[in-house]
């Protein structure tokens, strides 16, 4: 039997090392973690595999470099100092018309500021306000021709740059990381989730010391003003609004994304050393081993498949070449019988009339009944040839059926076998699917470039194939792409 060709290489490897492939694999490859290798273990071909340590502490630096994300409202500052003016705008209008009425409908003048009918507007307005309005600073600017344009600007300062920064309910227990920059995502309202774009668009990272709570925010605009104005500060801060939430569901989210696929691998080259004597088997190690296995197996079938394909070659040709037979036999048959149905049944030569006259009757029927036979022999040779032609048809297509369904059984058997030992390697569910799927690309790739014999030997582990990723696939609950 002639050795495919992609098995050479692993066997002038395993030659030049001196070792059989059970002996690379090592007897003891069914460790279990904590165990301690009992010999050396020398890896039979190249491969790769995840570390798993390694694989967490990339993953864990991946998700430190995505900074937390904080939804932040930049127009509430505007939104704030709108809400102000609108507040004293309409507490204005409000003093003016009690006053002018208490005045008996006379245009209030500054020289009214301490009267009676002053001093009882002020007290009802603000019963009416109960949210602090110093009045006693305002109200001497709204009678007469005074106004409070500039008062206004040099409180408002104080409020808007606090509010330019970001503003949290709370520091405590809102899951911010401590001492940690975070990521301010703009968005319309705090109840809005930033969409994917938003999230995927970078930012600046924003220090964790400039994220202040509601309370420190009025805090510091209190400790603007003098002591004599608490009354203004305190009206200016409980106009502090929130403009920051944390999101931590949209920071899980990108980190996800950010770790997907992120994986640290160990490769190994043909002999190397994967496990050496005395070493403890760790969960690199351990893994390592695994997919050592996986590959070894898969290595093997793919060699078997090979093998089987050299023979499925080699009976293809003794088709054709039993086939040519066969049409060669068929023409000399044909032109035999070409020859004998061409050459005349009987000769008859009469020695004279009076004879001729005499043995009339006789020679008829010997000339019938030999005619007769001809024919016979002549159909008995065509019905035995036709015949013999399609008992050999039929013997042939029958073999080739036989042959089909053999391969069929060897492709279900050996994606049994690659299935139950998958299983034993405790292989995760996605590891098998791919196995799977990588099995089917190699031999729809093989498909395209094989005979019509290999093609249905391929075509039928193909289908096997395929069933088995459409059962795992179910099993676990995946969909069918």
């Amino acid at each position: 039997m002639v050795l495919p060709r992609a098995a050479l290489p692993r066997l002038l490897l395993l030659a030049c090392l001196g070792l059989a492939p059970g002996a690379l694999l090592g007897s003891g490859t069914d460790y279990q973690l904590g165990d301690v290798a009992r010999e050396e273990i020398v890896a039979p071909l190249a491969f790769r595999v995840a570390n798993p340590e390694a694989t967490a502490a990339l993953r864990q630096r991946v998700a430190q470099e995505v900074l937390f994300v904080v939804r932040h409202t930049p127009q509430a500052g505007a939104d704030a100092e709108r809400e102000l003016r609108s507040h004293v705008e309409s507490a204005r209008n409000r003093f003016r018309e009690l006053l002018t009425a208490a005045l008996g409908g006379r245009t209030p003048q500054a020289a009214d500021a301490g009267t009676m009918p002053y001093t009882r507007v002020l007290g009802r307005l603000a019963r009416e306000e109960g949210r602090g309005l110093p009045l006693e600073v305002l109200a001497p600017r709204w009678i007469g021709d005074g106004t409070d344009a500039p008062l206004l600007a040099e409180w408002l300062r104080p409020l808007r740059e606090v509010m330019a920064q970001p503003i949290l309910a709370s520091r405590v227990d809102d899951g911010l990381p401590a001492g940690q920059p975070v990521r301010l995502v703009p968005v319309r309202s705090l109840d809005q989730a930033p969409g994917t774009a938003e999230l995927e668009r970078p930012g600046p990272p924003v220090a964790a010391s400039t994220l202040l709570s509601v309370t420190r925010a009025r805090r510091l605009i209190e400790s603007h003003f003098p002591a004599d104005q608490n009354e203004v500060g305190r009206f200016i801060a409980s106009h502090v609004r929130l403009n920051a939430v944390p999101d931590k569901e949209a920071t899980e989210s990108l980190r996800a994304r950010r770790m997907e696929g992120v994986t640290a691998n160990d490769s190994f080259e043909a002999g190397q050393v994967v496990v050496r004597r005395g070493q403890r088997i760790d969960r690199a190690a351990l893994a390592a081993l695994a997919a050592m296995r996986e590959k070894n197996v898969i290595g093997t079938l793919q060699t078997k498949l090979a093998a089987e394909q050299s023979v499925a070659g080699r009976i293809t040709q003794q088709t054709f070449w039993i086939a040519g037979g066969l049409a060669g036999v068929g023409l000399i048959l044909a032109v035999i019988l070409w020859r004998l149905r061409g050459r005349p049944t009987a000769a008859l030569v009469p020695a004279d009339g009076a004879t001729l006259r005499s043995g009339d009757g006789v020679w008829r029927d010997r000339a019938l009944i030999a005619e007769g036979k001809a024919e016979r022999a002549q159909q008995a040779i065509r019905s035995g040839v036709m015949g013999w032609m399609r008992e050999r048809i039929f013997q042939n297509l029958f073999r080739q059926r036989e042959r089909l369904l053999t391969a069929q059984e060897k492709a279900e058997q050996e994606m049994r076998e690659l299935e139950q030992r998958l299983g034993q390697l405790h292989a995760p569910l996605q590891d098998r699917i791919r196995a799977y799927e990588r099995r089917i690309e190699e031999l729809e790739r093989e498909l395209a470039d094989k005979g019509e014999e290999n093609r249905q030997l391929i075509g039928a582990r193909i289908d096997v194939a395929r069933q088995q990723l459409r059962m795992e696939r179910e099993r676990g609950g995946f969909g069918a792409n």
